[in-house]
């Protein structure tokens, strides 16, 4: 009674190693499949690293060129050596003689800039303070009460 459950037939050997061997080809096939992604994702950022790698030493050379031109700028404009190009182009320094002004019709110039005066100046004149501004509140409050002041 020990078998009494027995299996009614056997499987033949040659499905149980065509069952393993189906194991064996499905295992084998995933893993070069994922060793196949695996590879084509590292050769796409490698060939990406690469093309950063290009793109940065474009970017050095080009920030050197631009030093190199601001320096040579900085080096052609310097004053003495445009006063002396200007000089060996035939050019020379304007003398009060020789400056003509042109007077325009119909232009009017801008008011000239006038600055204010500092806060600790005393002379009074057009950019001070308006009176209004520069009184104390106890001037205020003694005009305003009409105690040692006269009222505006």
């Amino acid at each position: 009674m020990r078998n009494r459950h027995k299996q009614a037939f056997k499987q033949a050997p040659w499905r149980v190693e065509m069952r393993s061997a189906g194991g064996t080809m499905l295992l084998l096939t995933s893993l070069l499949t994922i060793g196949g992604m695996y590879l084509t994702v590292s050769s796409k950022v490698a060939q990406a690293g690469r093309q950063v790698m290009t793109y940065e030493a474009r970017r050095q050379e080009l920030l050197q060129a631009n030093a190199d031109m601001r320096s040579k700028l900085a080096e052609l404009t310097i004053p003495e050596r445009l006063l002396e190009r200007a000089q060996s182009l035939g050019f020379k320094p304007a003398g009060p003689d020789d400056i003509e002004y042109i007077e325009v019709q119909g232009y009017t110039p801008q008011a000239a800039f006038v600055a204010p005066r500092p806060l600790g100046s005393i002379e009074p004149g057009p950019a001070g303070l308006s009176p209004a501004f520069t009184e104390t509140l106890g001037a205020w409050l003694s005009r305003l009460i009409g105690v040692g002041g006269s009222r505006p």
